[in-house]
Formats: structure tokens, C-alpha cells, sequence
């Protein structure tokens, strides 16, 4: 009999081969990317109209990108985690409330706890995003809630609580500014990309950080790529009004400090550097999406300027991640007045102490950690610092804080580890918490992504009877 090889006869249309089918296919699919990927690059570099929302698009893609492989690099080389239980040792603890919040795609993220030294929840709060803004005009076709998260808070003694939310994964940004009541009730919102922190100053004026999309840099910033996001101080009043809008990268080019920006040419960048954990420090699409990363906002108190003779009160001290740089910014003039560099690596949380030093959490100063770095910033030492002494190391490459403590411990908050721990200043840890399990998480634990411990006599709503310590 002979073989049928799918030629046709006089009477019969020809036939393909499945063969011969799948390959016409294949040869098709490929075409039409090259197409996509020609019209795609000539939309961006001829800037047609399309090539704003391809911007915008490439942007987000790439933010989901580096979320992902920073938490594939964490658990490829981080230790090996060490099996922890909770501590507490009491008289060696600062007893008060610790406000905390946590992000998890397999839970609500969007809710803030306040529990006191048992690990008890006392209080809580708790909006869902599409509660706030039913319709948001920053997106206009709406967002998944499981997607958003709480990422800074302020907590006044009435129990209102501000608190700004921001997105998960590929939504990665500022989502805008809310303030509710001790019964989640919502006072005031403010619909703005408002991210990561918040604080407020003694008059009650709000200080945060709000980041935007341009296409084109101002005079004397031609060098820096575009499209990328870039960050402004913002002053909000009580009642939730803009009252003021200082450009951050404006504020360094004006400033004797403006020489720190040329990290941000890519030409110039050493695109080996690397931070020893997750290889190349900042690579060019990553500037680009995001020139600074503004992570942390403070207002120096008229009670602690004395202790700062370089500051005034009313200067703001921020972070500024891509940097690797703190600065101290003069609202009213508009304009860096101090920044410095020193060991740290994608720092976060910087703090005024009392004794005129600084509290720095350094993501990724050490080869193989995290560390909390006290800083003298007039003679440029380093007085007291942790990494995991007496217990073993701890890293976060994202978020991480650190607070002083009234009796001089230090509360740490290991964000990608969901852990919190107080630290004594001979390093000893006398109390912890471990974050519900999640196991979306290469850690196991929520991402903690913001915590603070008030003392009894600041939370003037609680209960009567209500102890930090029952």
C-alpha cells in the first residue's frame, strides 16, 4: 500500500501535514511579535502619542520584575533561617503599644494593629481600599484590594490614624494618603501617589512624599533618562489640603550637595558594582523607573533641634534609597541644607535621636545582612550598631525600621523576615514577634511593613484599665 504523504489528488484539495501545520503556525506567532516589538520601539523612540501609556506599562513591568528576582536572590542567599521562638523578658523591656502592619497576597493588607507587650491586639483599624475611593482617579479602572496594602502610619492620641496606602507586586507604588477615626471611619482622603511614609509636625502640618511620572527633566537634570518616577516633599494641612510641593531633585541641583546626582548618569555608573547579595547595585532600568526612592520623612522638632547644631526645627530629614544618601531638607528655602553617604546601602528609616545622633536601618551595608547604625553625623562616627549580635544575622533588602526606645533599647523591624525585636544596648534581644505565617512569602511570615511602639501615656483613647504589661 502506499504511503499517503498529504499530496492531493484530481478530486481532492490538498492537504497539510499537522507537521507542516505547526510550524506555519509557529512562523506566524513569530512574525506578529517582531511586528509588535517594531511598532512598539518605533511608539517609544519617535514618542507618538501611544508611547506615554508604553512608558507607564514598561515601568510597571519592570518594578514586578525586580520585586521578583529580589525575592528569589533572598532566598537563594540568605542564611539558613534559624529556628526562633518569641522572647520576653520583663524589666528589661520598654513596656507600651506596638502599632504594626503587615502585607500578604493571601490576606487582608489593609487593616493595622496596635498590641501591647503580650502580643495581644488591643485595637485595630481597618478600610479596604475600594471603600476609600470607590472610584480612584489615580485608577480609573479600579484595583483588586488584595493588591493594596498599608505601608506608613501615624497614630495621634485620639486614635485617628493616618495611613497611606500602597500597592502590591506589579502595583508597586504610592496609592494615596487617608485619615480615619479610632473606628476606621474616614475623616478626610487624599487621592495623590502618596508612598511609603508620613509624619507630622508639631502646628499639625502633615510632611509626606509623593512621586509622579515625567517625561522630560528640568534645567541641569537633562542626564538623568526619562520616562521615570520622581518623588516631591509634600505639606498637607490638618484638615487634608495641600498646602506646599518641594520637587526633591530640584532641591539637590540648587544645593551645595548637587555633586550626589551624578550617580544617577547611568554612563557613569559601574554597572559591576555589586552590594554582595543580589549582584548589580541599581542597574539603568531601575534608575529609570525610579530616579530617588524617597522611603522616610521626619520634621526635626523645636525639642531636639537644640541637639542638632547644623538644623533647624522645622527642617526635614529624609532617605533617599537610590542615593544611598540621608539629607536634610529647608522647607522654606526649598532646598538641601546637609546630605551625607557613609557604609550604608539602601538605607531606610533614619531618625533624630536625643543625644544629637542619627538612627539608620542599613538594608544592605554588610555582605551577608542588615544592621541598625547609630550615626554621628558631626563627627562622623558610628557609636553603636547591630547586626544580629548574640542571636544571628537578620536582612531585609526592602522597607526595615528602627526605633530608640525612652529606656535606650532599640526596636528593629525586620520587614522580609516579619519579625520585630527589641534590643538592648548591650545587644541583647528581650522581646520579639513573629508575623502570621504566609506561604506566598519566601520567608514563611507577612512582610512587616511598618511598626512603632507608643508608650501608655500617648494613646489617650485606649481603655481605662488598659495595660501595656497586664
Amino acid at each position: 500500500m502506499k504511503k499517503d504523504d498529504g499530496a492531493a489528488t484530481p478530486n481532492q484539495p490538498l492537504k497539510r501535514s499537522p507537521r507542516r501545520m505547526s510550524v506555519s503556525r509557529c512562523l506566524s506567532i513569530c512574525g506578529l511579535i517582531i511586528l509588535s516589538f517594531v511598532f512598539g520601539a518605533a511608539v517609544m523612540v519617535y514618542e507618538v502619542p501611544p508611547s506615554h501609556f508604553l512608558g507607564k506599562a514598561l515601568i510597571g513591568a519592570r518594578a514586578w520584575y525586580e520585586r521578583s528576582q529580589v525575592s528569589s536572590a533572598t532566598a537563594d542567599r540568605d542564611p539558613a533561617p534559624v529556628a526562633r521562638g518569641v522572647i520576653d523578658e520583663p524589666g528589661r523591656t520598654f513596656d507600651g503599644f506596638t502599632l504594626y502592619a503587615s502585607a500578604s497576597l493571601e490576606a487582608p493588607g489593609t487593616r493595622v494593629y496596635l498590641m501591647n507587650m503580650r502580643r495581644k491586639v488591643v485595637h485595630q483599624w481597618g478600610v479596604s481600599f475600594s471603600q476609600v475611593w470607590p472610584v480612584s482617579p489615580l485608577l480609573p479602572g479600579g484595583v483588586r484590594d488584595d493588591l493594596v496594602c498599608i505601608f506608613g502610619c501615624h497614630l495621634y492620641p485620639n486614635g485617628d490614624l493616618l495611613a497611606v496606602f500602597q500597592g502590591l507586586e506589579q502595583l508597586a507604588n504610592g496609592l494615596g494618603l487617608v485619615k480615619l477615626d479610632k473606628d476606621s471611619q474616614v475623616i478626610w482622603k487624599y487621592a495623590a501617589h502618596v508612598h511609603h511614609d508620613v509624619d507630622v509636625g508639631e502646628d499639625g502640618t502633615i510632611y509626606a512624599i509623593e512621586h509622579e511620572l515625567t517625561e522630560a527633566m528640568p534645567k541641569g537634570l537633562e542626564f538623568i533618562p526619562t520616562p521615570c518616577l520622581v518623588d516631591r516633599l509634600i505639606l498637607i494641612s490638618p484638615e487634608g489640603k495641600l498646602k506646599k510641593s518641594i520637587p526633591i531633585l530640584e532641591s539637590f541641583r540648587d544645593s551645595p550637595y548637587s555633586a550626589l546626582l551624578a550617580s544617577l548618569d547611568r554612563v557613569g555608573r559601574n554597572p559591576a558594582a555589586s552590594d554582595g547579595l543580589t549582584g548589580p547595585r541599581f542597574d539603568q532600568a531601575v534608575l529609570k523607573e525610579d530616579a530617588l526612592h524617597t522611603n522616610f520623612v521626619q520634621v526635626l522638632s523645636r525639642e531636639l533641634a537644640p541637639r542638632f547644631p547644623g538644623f533647624k526645627a522645622g527642617q526635614v530629614l529624609i532617605s533617599l534609597r537610590h542615593l544611598d544618601t540621608i539629607a536634610v531638607m529647608d522647607v522654606e528655602k526649598g532646598t538641601v541644607v546637609w546630605a551625607a553617604r557613609g557604609p550604608w546601602q539602601a538605607q531606610h528609616d533614619p531618625q533624630f535621636l536625643e543625644n544629637g545622633h542619627l538612627l539608620i536601618f542599613d538594608n544592605r551595608g554588610l555582605p551577608r545582612g542588615s544592621r541598625v547604625l547609630e550615626y554621628d553625623p558631626q563627627t562622623q562616627a558610628f557609636p553603636w550598631s547591630y547586626s544580629g549580635e548574640h542571636r544571628g544575622p537578620f536582612y531585609t533588602s526592602e522597607r526595615g525600621m528602627s526605633q530608640r526606645l525612652p529606656n535606650g533599647n532599640t526596636l528593629i523591624v525586620d520587614s522580609e523576615g516579619g519579625e520585630l525585636l527589641e534590643v538592648t544596648q548591650s545587644k541583647d534581644v528581650v522581646w520579639s514577634f513573629l508575623s502570621p505565617a504566609d506561604r506566598h512569602s519566601p520567608r514563611g511570615r507577612r512582610f512587616i511593613t511598618t511598626a512603632r511602639r507608643y508608650s501608655p501615656d500617648q494613646l489617650h483613647f485606649l481603655k481605662e484599665g488598659e495595660h501595656a504589661r497586664p
